[in-house]
């Protein structure tokens, strides 16, 4: 035991303060004959312990809170990146594009509006949405017959706001949930005027001047935005007594995400007439305000851009701040590339519920955002992610004594657990399959699981040019097997198809030479080429070649190859992402017999073969 007269301030865990307080007190002559295990005692030294740790956790919680890295309430993390000078992206409304045809056996004008904020009603999974456009459209039609293309459609609920400015006013947006995007200020100088000005939103200080109409906005409590104008030398101040006008939407998130069919129910256009609404791009976009995890990431580079793009990560923060739904971003320069395209950047983008950006989403991020913003000699490229399919073949073992659940029950357990890697590890740029990870995942998976063989190939899909002699290259940059002129079972083979003047199913294969295969099989069930180097096979490299293949028409849903990789662990690059194929994921669950206590149980193993 030890006696001292200094307390030991090092401590913060309950016990060792505690014992800390007793040493402290037993080394004071006043305390010597004390008993500090005496119930009186040791009710006063655990007050004093609760107090000291109470007060050691809450200066831990707030130290933290001071900094980004550590910060976790969304109000800390979201003050430190406006530091920075980031304000976290908002939430956004689905948007749709549709055309709209307006026929009538009447004569109508020669031109024809929609009024904007017409509405336009859907209904996803039983709960009906209401879409808007967002501006007036007109269409000059044959005097019964009115056509609007590419009306853009906004999901969400309109609504406004009005201020009267004083020098002591908080201008705060009452709604959570608001799409920044389609937030509009107008200044009425008094409540009397007919005249209105229009602000926007300030991107930089460069270009503010001291009559410039823009407004600063910023997140703060409770997912509620702010405004702030100008004070007459960066940004045109406003006067006591204008009125400041704010008319906004409020996203309903990614609810009506999906939604194709739509019904126009606004004004009557035309006396008599009949709307029909033609979807173009179904509604896609909506999210939740960016997430906590992605405001710590993308701060720091958002700083580093200066809201300029020349470097990759200048790309990926303007990119992800601006566009809601994205799951990865991939950027590199032509330099990079393979082969090398010099004066371009490339940008490839998976969003979080789709396969690819929309062409509309494309046009935007590089006329509207990058334009100008990136080095002018440089020209960005949206590029479409390419997907490596690991299709998995998976038998577990597992001790029937150790668990009272059944095969089909393990099965839908270890199928989470992949399903969790993927979702985790997986479906983006940067992510890597790894065998042994996964193989230790379902191990643990369950208590009763013991052991598991797992299979692994690559499905990778092609899109086929139909009705002409055309060239298809696969990089996979994944080594291929090999398995040279004793040739049983291919490393690849594809999916079926037909050719131009026969009604046989065509595949092709490698004949694990570095040669591609045409072939079919017969009428007696033999296979017949019928061109034996149709294409080479780079395994080392994993690259495929195909010349000059005619593709009629698909046997099968999707045109697809079917590859057994050198390596259980596959990696990604560029455009490339690797994830699960959930459709051709199949799994098993064995009792392991050796588990039964009989000396024999070895003999009634059910071996699985590791070969794929």
């Amino acid at each position: 035991m030890i006696n001292s007269k200094k307390i030991n301030v090092s401590e913060l865990d309950f016990d060792n303060i505690k014992a800390n307080l007793k040493d402290f007190l037993r080394g004071q002559e006043e305390f010597q004959d004390f008993d500090f295990e005496g119930s009186s005692m040791n009710i006063l030294l655990d007050l004093l312990s609760y107090n000291t740790h109470y007060n050691a956790l809450y200066n831990n919680m707030t130290l933290n809170e001071m900094f980004l890295d550590s910060a976790s309430k969304r109000n800390s993390v979201v003050s430190r990146a406006r530091e920075l000078g980031y304000v976290p992206r908002s939430a956004s409304c689905p948007s749709a594009t549709v055309t709209v045809n307006v026929s009538s056996l009447a004569i109508g004008p020669t031109v024809l509006s929609i009024p904007a904020l017409s509405p336009f009603t859907t209904t996803v999974e039983g709960k009906t949405y209401t879409f808007y456009n967002i501006e007036t459209v007109s269409a000059t039609g044959a005097s019964t017959n009115y056509s609007f293309p590419n009306v853009i459609l906004r999901e969400g609920s309109p609504l406004n706001f009005r201020y009267e400015f004083n020098d002591t006013t908080r201008y705060i947006i009452p709604n959570k949930n608001i799409d920044l995007s389609t937030l509009n200020v107008q200044i009425q100088e008094h409540s009397s005027s007919t005249t209105y000005e229009t602000f926007l939103s300030a991107t930089s200080l460069v270009d503010t001047a001291s009559d410039s109409k823009v407004y600063w906005i910023q997140e703060i409590d409770d997912g509620l935005y702010e405004l702030k104008f100008g004070d007459g030398i960066l940004g045109k101040a406003l006067n006591n007594g204008n009125i400041i006008h704010l008319n906004y939407f409020v996203s309903n998130l990614d609810e009506a995400n999906g939604a194709r069919i739509f019904n126009y129910n606004g004004p009557t256009l035309l006396i008599g007439s009949t709307v029909t609404v033609t979807t173009t791009s179904p509604a896609s976009g909506g999210s939740e305000p960016e997430g906590i995890r992605s405001i710590k990431h993308i701060a720091p580079m958002y700083r580093a851009s200066q809201n300029r793009a020349v470097i990759p990560n200048d790309y990926i923060a303007l990119i992800y701040k601006s566009v809601p739904q994205i799951k990865s971003i991939a950027v590199w320069g032509g330099e990079d590339n393979i082969p090398p395209i010099y004066g371009k950047v490339f940008v490839c983008v998976k969003p979080n519920e789709a396969s690819k950006l929309t062409e509309q989403q494309k046009t935007d991020i590089t006329s509207t955002l990058l334009s100008s913003k990136n080095v002018v000699s440089i020209i960005p490229e949206l590029v479409d992610p390419e997907y490596i399919n690991i299709a998995l073949n998976v038998t577990a073992y597992f001790n029937k004594n150790a668990t009272t659940l059944h095969s089909a029950d393990l099965e839908a357990i270890i199928r989470d657990t992949i399903y969790d890697y993927d979702d985790n590890e997986l479906q983006q740029f940067d992510g890597m399959f790894r065998y042994s990870k996964l193989s230790g995942l379902i191990d643990k998976s369950e208590k009763s699981i013991v052991s598991n063989i797992t299979r692994v190939m690559i499905r990778r899909e092609i899109q086929p040019k139909y009705n002409i002699n055309a060239e298809y290259s696969i990089n996979l940059i994944n080594p291929i097997y090999s398995s040279g002129a004793t040739l049983s079972v291919p490393s690849i083979i594809s999916t079926g198809f037909f050719i131009p003047d026969s009604d046989n199913i065509y595949f092709i294969q490698d004949d694990g030479v570095g040669n591609i295969q045409l072939f079919y099989i017969g009428t007696s069930g033999l296979k017949i080429v019928v061109n034996p180097k149709i294409g080479t096979v780079n395994y080392t490299a994993g690259s495929i070649k195909i010349n000059t293949l005619n593709i009629a028409a698909l046997a099968d849903v999707l045109f697809e190859l079917n590859i057994r990789p050198q390596s259980n662990d596959v990696v990604s690059a560029f455009t490339q992402i690797a994830q699960i194929s959930r459709e051709h994921l199949v799994i098993k669950a064995i009792d392991d017999k050796t588990f039964s206590g009989d000396l024999r149980g070895g003999t009634n193993y059910q071996f699985t073969s590791s070969r794929s």
